[in-house]
């Protein structure tokens, strides 16, 4: 026995059985075990593994089923005789004359772009990294389940024979009767197309839709697979701003033929598009003839209010395209989407993937379907809102918290994601190296532009990756660093130029008034404080949040605790009254403003 051929890896994918197996099949396809030779005893090759003899027994029991390995009675286990398949011995090397592939190549796709974060990003113990998922969010029971159903002996009938083209129609009517209306989209069975992703979906289209003459117009800052394919295919681009309510629609230009939008939760910002915008998004494409693809990212996770309808379900003469994926809220590794649109536009799309493959794989796809209509994937998704629902609340407290004069960020209703801009100066590539150093992996934004002239002062911070007992410490950290790199000037209380308020005038003032002030994410915030020494607190627009506490004095300086907000913890600020705004100072520095009033 040759130690070094069973290396066993303890913390690798493989389970101990399988990893035995791989081996034993590659010693014998190398010849290590000859046809006929007679294999260790199961019990001497556990000792050696330091395995159960169970794990070997099963090894080889599997092995013999396989062909491998026969076994013979009171003799032990023998390699079949049947020679492994030949290896052709390749002929010697000779130097030749290399090819000029720049005479064959007719396309040249683009380079992918390279991730922002390592593929060892869940080692980091504050990976703010959007598009990556927590293992703990997946459903590994349930998806066992259904796996172990599409393996029965009629569900491997349905679906490993040839299918030619078509796609798993358990998989189609899920969609079609259970995921789309709750995007309010109805759909005929022929106009859904199972994809490889969102990626293959916009592949599909772009391919079908663009040549060299074609102008697509899209969001900046925005998808940059989008981009990519625009220069594949050589259309002429154009950039469209993006602000708090999506795309700018009346800077759509005149001419264009595909309009490519993230209404639901814009990539890479995060802003919904308001329902005033998606209507003057459809009447401009009715009155200026072009298309709407729709890539409906994030559709499900909306934490404030109910989602806005998809466009496609506001769409009466069929322009609008649309796409989504299960990858987005299953597992990225998952691949599974789906498109939808005009039956014509899809059976050109079904033949298109027929000459890049048939469809995607129909086990995957019966497996899915299983899901859906066992009701897991309803099941799911309610505690996977709630789940990232509660971890983009403690971003939002964390940022509020460490760094309120410091950034601010889109106005987002939901998603996984914070889009957020801090003083001009800063660089965020260089936040984001230093940050690396120090566990806390984020994404800078340069690879979502398609302006050269990026701005350097943004990044993006995601939940889905990062536990939300990780969020605090991993922004307490962000932002100690962040004052450590900015040039950005503090306020500092010694160079203010109001009002100090000392003992006597802190009573005085803030015995019975209210705060007007802005959350780093725009929301408006209102904190009444009471001559009894109690106070209120009202978040959102239309008081979504709300909080009560304690204040009181000591000394100079001025005392609160919430019951939730900031953590409930003790804060202490030196108080300053600026005309009509109040200012709080911490350990010298700024950390808060607001308008003041007193009450009646």
């Amino acid at each position: 026995m040759q130690n070094h051929l069973f290396q066993l890896d303890s913390e690798g994918g493989l389970s101990l059985q399988q990893q035995i197996k791989q081996k034993l099949i590659t010693a014998i396809g190398n010849g290590f075990y000859p046809p006929g030779s007679r294999m260790p005893s199961s019990r001497k090759l556990a000792d050696q593994l330091d395995v159960a003899r169970n794990t070997v027994v099963h090894v080889f029991a599997a092995l013999v089923d396989e062909g491998y390995l026969e076994s013979r009675e009171r003799s032990g286990f023998f390699v079949c005789d049947a020679p492994a398949p030949a290896t052709v011995a390749a002929p010697p090397r000779q130097d030749q004359h290399q090819l000029d592939w720049g005479r064959y190549l007719k396309r040249t796709p683009p380079q992918p772009l390279a991730r922002s974060y390592p593929d060892n990003w869940h080692k980091y113990p504050y990976p703010f990294i959007d598009g990556q998922f927590d293992p703990s969010l997946f459903p590994t029971n349930p998806w066992r389940e259904c796996s172990r159903l599409s393996l029965g002996v009629d569900a491997i009938h349905d679906w490993a024979s040839d299918g030619a083209n078509r796609d798993d129609p358990l998989l189609v009517e899920e969609i079609r009767t259970k995921v789309l209306p709750r995007r309010g989209i109805q759909a005929n069975p022929e106009e859904i197309l199972i994809t490889v992703g969102s990626q293959q979906a916009l592949y599909l289209l772009m391919r079908l839709l663009a040549d060299e003459s074609t102008l697509v117009a899209m969001e900046e800052p925005g998808f940059p697979g989008m981009r990519q394919l625009v220069q594949l295919m050589g259309s002429k681009l154009a950039l469209v701003e993006v602000d708090q309510k999506g795309i700018e629609v009346d800077s759509i230009p005149r001419g264009a033929d595909l309009v490519y939008v993230t209404p639901s939760h814009q990539v890479p910002t995060a802003v919904t598009l308001s329902m005033e915008r998606r209507q003057a998004l459809l009447a401009q494409a009715e009155a200026e003839d072009f298309l709407i693809i729709e890539d409906d990212y994030e559709s499900e996770s909306n934490f404030v209010s109910n989602p806005h309808p998809a466009l496609k379900s506001l769409d009466g003469s069929g322009r609008v395209l649309y796409f989504s994926s299960f990858s987005k809220v299953l597992a990225p590794g998952l691949r599974l989407g789906y498109l939808v649109g005009p039956a014509p536009l899809i059976a050109r799309a079904r033949a298109l993937r027929s000459q890049i493959l048939r469809h995607p794989p129909t086990n995957n796809q019966r497996t899915l379907g299983l899901f859906l209509s066992l009701g897991h994937y309803d099941t799911m998704m309610r505690k996977l809102n709630a789940e990232l629902s509660e971890r983009w609340t403690e971003l939002r407290e964390a940022l509020n918290h460490y760094l309120p004069t410091a950034v601010v960020t889109s106005r987002t209703v939901g998603g996984s994601s914070c889009w957020i801009q801090g003083p001009a100066e800063l660089g965020s590539q260089e936040l984001a190296d230093e940050a690396a150093k120090r566990g806390i992996l984020m994404e800078p934004v340069q690879r979502f532009f398609g302006d050269p002239r990026t701005p350097q002062n943004a990044l993006r911070l995601g939940v889905s990756s990062i536990p939300t007992e990780q969020i605090r410490p991993g922004i307490a950290e962000l932002a100690t660093l962040f004052w450590a790199l900015s040039d950005a000037p503090r306020q500092q209380l010694d160079q203010s130029t109001g009002q100090k308020l000392d003992a006597h005038t802190l009573k005085e003032h803030l015995a019975n008034c209210e705060f007007l002030g802005r959350t780093v994410f725009g929301d408006p915030y209102r904190i009444r404080l009471y001559p009894d020494g109690t106070m209120e607190g009202w978040e959102g627009r239309r008081d979504e949040r709300s909080d009560t506490g304690q204040w009181w004095l000591e000394g100079d300086r001025w005392y609160r605790q919430w019951q939730s907000w900031s953590y409930g913890e003790v804060a202490g600020f030196e108080v300053v009254l600026d005309h009509n705004r109040i200012l709080w100072f911490r350990d010298g520095n700024l950390v808060d403003s607001a308008f003041f009033s007193r009450l009646g």
